[in-house]
């Protein structure tokens, strides 16, 4: 038989929860006010999540609480106190994102269960079977996997596994995403996205522009799996989830009921499962940037962004025919229903829209017309002819799906049995047992008497019984025996009926509750004794030449290899390992930051080479290529992208086997300096820093045809400029991802001192993204600073445009 996937709901607010729980959602997952990746979210308090979790188990639900950002060392008190606080109060699970989190939830509340957010990029079986070993129930799935890639991960884990059915999509990979705290310090690591992917970029190739149809070139469409339900029904997936914390409760009101009736349809009748025209006009009409599901179906990303519009479009309503200029009224010709109260919007322009509030038809006045009118509607922009109108907002729609979780009477329902045995002469009980398999028992008072004049019935007692008022409960079977003649005051029923409701109710939510593990305290932390005379000097290259110039640079320390950008000629690893022993010089071999299952046979085979050649180590950047290089027997060097965010994260990270860690570059010098306290760390000095990878080729897209992808990005030079005129220069790899770099180059040279008293033990120079030219001069001067030799070494020198990146300003 096939198993019933779990619905899971997003709520942003109190209205949100009970619209998702209302409207059928099996699981909700909320946040609280701080910790939560959706940080401009209502979120709730801490007693409003107690209050949550008691309303959704009542009614049969769960409450998963998102704690999935990465935490300062100044907040882990909070955590603590706020991870001991949520498993007394009978949480289902957290979602987390911060390995250090993770591990002090498993040793203070290691009853509660733990969620790997999709924040955490686990996107390959290795990285699914490192979180399985560490004791992870749960694991988000990155968006980017295809439904072969799926059900291949559950071939071979019994992990439970989360996809993402509806809603935003993210262009980069989530959790490596650095755009938002690049340009203005607002980390999307730390749930404060500014949203960059949705504003206006304009893309150049070698220094010409080119059209592209819409200027919101990193903006996607928003996810709609309606038409995959059955394969990722069958694909094993544990858990239906759907996007939304930021949107309003009548948008989780009619996205949860909708995908509520699909799933419940297929799995009473999987032959005859289908999708109505009413469910995707719903759909539609709450919320699109047009829909997709082409990563699912793992397909060509082509047709997937939203180029000419990042906000709601709603549906399309009718064509403008003429506008009265004097009276600012466009003239359209329907294609749908339109009323009074509905929001109208005009293509291709994005802050022009309006409730409508006088429709007129055929000169007069009315409440609404349909498809074919020809109507005048007041609209304050002028509109040209021939542009679409949209429905942005369907009053009628709103007000119904508002009544789901604004009436006092409950529309979701717990059955039970009822069951009282009636005899004169003894008390009054009653027995009530919910379909979870929950019971009561009450007495009352009252002593049942004989009756006197006219006698209570079994009827009448059922149909006391029976009145369950607005309580969750909904009586399905009565069995009530009253033995002879007997009389029993209206009130006495009522009064033993509503106690049975109020102990049923206790019961179903009370045996979640976790008793209290005495003081909440922050797990200590075990050091390394850190002693650094003089930290290494690490340049990272990717071909022979910038190889070479490392070397002659001055380098310690050499990353060889990582993605293969398209256009570029790879690094030989036995030549590289050669060339630098004979110049001794140490070498680790550099794994991509992405890796699928397809993609790891390669990186395993690279692996095993690097062993046999006896380099120093492998640099890797996600925890199935870690799980994999541990295996092999590996020195570690956990990367960036792993996000080592604090002490905690650190000390975890080392546990496991790190040799060394590089922090992430939103880290404050402050921050760094408390970390490489306990051991050795890394940081990035210097280079043009990654801050987005996309499985998304925007080249191939644009540029791309039926008979394939012509691979301009190994002949042009590709650069996208925001509204400020900043530049951000794009990669691609041989796996088609996209690699976008930072306008501006990381320099610390002037800074360097700085780093080097906080007791850092390895300062990098990303030089992959540089050109070979400047790669030995940039490697010189950081070798000439840290041996002595020459201290007013200035950025402008050797780089056009400069950041201190976070070291001097941190993250929100």
């Amino acid at each position: 038989m096939t198993r019933r996937p779990e619905l899971l709901a997003p709520a942003g607010n109190w209205e949100s929860f009970v619209a998702a729980v209302e409207n059928g959602a099996d699981a909700v997952y909320l946040g609280s006010k701080t910790l939560g990746a959706r940080a401009y979210a209502g979120n709730f308090t801490l007693e409003e999540i107690r209050e949550a979790i008691d309303y959704a188990h009542l009614r049969g639900v769960k409450v998963f609480v998102t704690v999935n950002t990465l935490v300062k060392d100044q907040q882990m008190k909070n955590a603590a106190k706020m991870l001991c606080s949520l498993n007394e109060y009978g949480a289902d699970a957290v979602i987390v994102q911060d390995l250090g989190l993770l591990f002090m939830a498993k040793e203070l509340v290691p009853e509660l269960p733990i969620h790997a957010s999709t924040q955490m990029t686990i996107h390959n079986t290795e990285g699914v079977r490192f979180l399985e070993e560490l004791g992870v129930k749960r694991v988000v799935l990155a968006r980017e996997m295809s439904l072969e890639e799926i059900r291949a991960v559950k071939q071979v884990t019994d992990i439970e596994i989360e996809t993402f059915v509806h809603g935003a999509l993210c262009i980069s990979y989530s959790g490596q995403c650095l755009l938002s705290s690049m340009i203005g310090g607002r980390s999307g690591n730390r749930g404060h996205c500014a949203q960059p992917c949705r504003k206006v970029y304009e893309l150049e190739m070698d220094g010409q522009v080119v059209d592209t149809e819409g200027p919101y070139l990193l903006s996607p469409k928003d996810l709609n799996t309606t038409e995959m339900l059955p394969q990722l029904i069958e694909a094993g997936v544990e858990s239906f989830k759907i996007e939304g914390r930021m949107k309003r409760p009548e948008y989780v009101a009619g996205v949860v009921s909708t995908y509520r009736d699909l799933i419940d349809r297929y799995i009473a009748d999987p032959d005859s499962y289908f999708v109505s025209t009413e469910e995707k006009l719903v759909l539609e009409q709450l919320f699109n940037r047009d829909f997709t599901d082409i990563y699912l179906k793992g397909e060509s990303a082509r047709g997937m962004m939203s180029r000419e519009q990042p906000y709601n479009r709603g549906v399309v309503a009718g064509t403008v025919v003429g506008y009265y200029e004097e009276e600012r009224r466009i003239i359209v010709e329907l294609s749908t229903d339109l009323e009074l109260g509905d929001g109208i919007g005009a293509e291709g322009l994005e802050d022009a829209g309006e409730n409508i509030t006088r429709i007129v038809l055929n000169g007069k006045e009315v409440d609404s017309a349909t498809e074919g009118d020809i109507v005048e509607i007041p609209f304050f922009e002028e509109v040209p002819s021939g542009k679409l109108i949209y429905r942005t907002l369907d009053r009628s729609l709103m007000e119904s799906l508002k009544k789901t979780f604004t009436s006092p009477k409950p529309i979701r329902r717990v059955p039970v049995r009822l069951s009282s045995d009636v005899v004169a002469g003894s008390v009054l009980k009653l027995e009530m047992e919910d379909s979870d398999g929950n019971k009561v028992s009450v007495e009352s008072d009252y002593f049942v008497e004989p009756a006197q004049k006219k006698p209570t019935t079994e009827e009448q007692v059922i149909q006391q019984f029976s009145k369950l008022g607005n309580s969750v409960f909904e009586p399905v079977d009565m069995a009530v025996n009253v033995t002879g003649d007997v009389f029993i005051p209206i009130k006495v029923l009522n009064d033993i009926r509503n106690l049975a409701v109020s102990k049923l109710e206790a019961a179903r939510v009370e045996k979640w509750h976790r008793s209290p593990k005495g003081k909440c305290r922050v797990p200590d932390v075990t050091c390394e004794e850190a002693d650094v005379d003089k930290p290494l000097l690490v340049v990272s290259v990717d071909d022979p030449q910038r190889l070479e110039a490392a070397i002659e640079g001055g380098a310690d320390v050499i990353y060889a290899g990582g993605e293969v950008f398209r256009g570029r000629e790879p690094l030989d690893l036995k030549e590289a390992f050669e060339k630098c022993r004979n110049e001794g010089r140490k070498i680790y071999v550099n794994t991509p930051k992405i890796v699928s299952d397809n993609a790891m046979v390669q990186v395993q085979e690279t692996l095993k080479l690097a062993k046999e050649l006896g380099v120093d180590g492998a640099v890797v950047s996600n925890y199935g290529t870690f799980r994999l290089a541990k295996e092999i027997g590996l020195e570690v060097v956990a990367d960036s992208p792993m996000n080592v965010f604090n002490l905690h994260s650190y000390a975890a990270m080392k546990g496991l086997g790190a040799g060394s860690v590089v922090l992430s570059p939103e880290m404050s010098l402050t921050q760094v300096e408390d970390v490489a306290q306990c051991g050795p760390v890394e940081c990035i000095v210097h280079g043009r820093l990654e801050v987005m990878e996309s499985r998304y080729c925007m080249i191939g897209d644009l540029f791309g045809s039926g008979s394939g992808c012509p691979r301009f990005c190994e002949e042009g030079k590709f650069e996208i400029y925001d509204e400020k005129e900043y530049c951000f220069p794009l990669l691609m790899d041989s796996d088609c991802r996209m690699h976008v770099l930072n306008s501006k180059e990381l320099c610390m040279v002037e800074n360097l001192e700085k780093l080097v008293r906080a007791g850092v033990s390895a300062l990098r120079i990303e030089a992959r993204t540089m050109d070979a030219s400047m790669v030995k001069k940039v490697t010189r001067r950081y070798r000439n600073v840290l041996d002595g030799k020459k201290k007013a070494v200035k950025c402008k020198d050797i780089t056009d445009g400069y950041t201190g990146g976070h070291y001097m300003r941190g993250v929100l």
